[in-house]
């Protein structure tokens, strides 16, 4: 494997992670959100 390749592939798992994490937390917020509305409207 040469260098570059290695790089790429870095990149693309930090990528990966960051997206993942962002969506994760998101989602969290999000259902969060929701489930307190849903509570609220009971």
């Amino acid at each position: 494997m040469d260098t570059s390749t290695l790089d790429l592939l870095t990149g693309v798992i930090a990528i990966a992670i960051l997206i993942g994490g962002m969506v994760m937390m998101f989602t969290t917020v999000f259902t969060t959100k929701f489930n307190t509305k849903k509570g609220a409207k009971k």
